[in-house]
């Protein structure tokens, strides 16, 4: 199964069969994100003249406790769900997760990293050394969040992953293009947690689907994929983002994963 559908998460949940998926990893829409608004700390929650960036309805703290246990009914035993948060809303979560009869692993950190540079000797201007840039400052005040967690709970005992080295803080850099779907995350630090969690060709599920980066990570790693989300701007932007990145892949360079191209765009 690989499909993108446009209907609201927990609508989506309920079509699911229980015991149906493999993974779960998701970016929901909390609405601490509107502090920053009201205190007026970026333009990237709204439409304005400073900001070209869509956004999107977010949803209050109640929501959750539905949707984890729907969450909970869906996955699989002994698997996995990741959740993109804010430092608030990782509190918020944690009860609620647990009732719905998770166990909590731990947070993970995503340190948001700039691109690589050489430094060079300010006396000879040989090179000495390559580092990474600092990551694009985030939202709040007085200190600007440079990092993000990702809340780690497992439903049953998930096997151990073949990789026993990756460590708890995941370097990525954060995408930074005016262009770019709102709260948008790197593919890459994505496969990560799929890679950990997961095997080819299982099926791997992101209830607010977004920009789709976690569907494009999981296509390209030979997993199904499922996602759902709410506005039809958030499906067409993936559909662009499949012509540039999905579609060159061939089923050769794919690691087993169901389903075809066309597949993409089913409702």
């Amino acid at each position: 199964m690989n499909e993108y559908q446009v209907v609201e998460a927990m609508g989506g949940l309920k079509e699911l069969g229980d015991g149906s998926i493999d993974l779960i990893v998701t970016d929901p829409p909390y609405d601490t994100l509107e502090k920053w608004r009201n205190m007026g700390t970026t333009t990237r929650l709204t439409q304005s003249t400073k900001s070209s960036n869509r956004w999107f309805p977010t949803v209050p703290p109640s929501y959750f406790e539905a949707f984890f246990k729907e969450c909970y009914r869906v996955l699989k035993k002994d698997t996995n769900l990741f959740v993109f948060c804010d430092d608030d809303t990782r509190y918020n979560i944690d009860p609620v997760v647990r009732s719905a009869g998770f166990h909590r692993k731990k947070s993970l950190i995503w340190e948001k990293v700039g691109q690589e540079e050489e430094l060079a000797c300010p006396r000879c201007g040989m090179p000495i050394e390559k580092r990474l840039r600092p990551g694009s400052p985030g939202m709040g005040y007085p200190f600007r969040s440079c990092h993000e967690y990702i809340y780690f709970a497992q439903k049953g005992k998930r096997r151990s992953p073949e990789d026993k080295n990756v460590r708890d803080v995941l370097k990525a850099t954060n995408p930074k293009n005016k262009n770019l779907w709102p709260t948008e995350k790197p593919v890459e630090l994505i496969q990560v947690l799929i890679k950990q969690s997961s095997d080819p060709g299982d099926l791997v599920l992101d209830p607010f689907a977004g920009s789709g980066s976690t569907l494009v990570a999981a296509w390209e790693l030979g997993r199904s994929f499922l996602g759902f989300d709410i506005q039809q701007d958030a499906k067409d932007y993936f559909g662009n983002r499949v012509l540039e990145r999905v579609l060159p892949l061939s089923d050769t360079e794919k690691e087993g994963g169901e389903g075809g191209i066309f597949d993409l765009f089913a409702d």
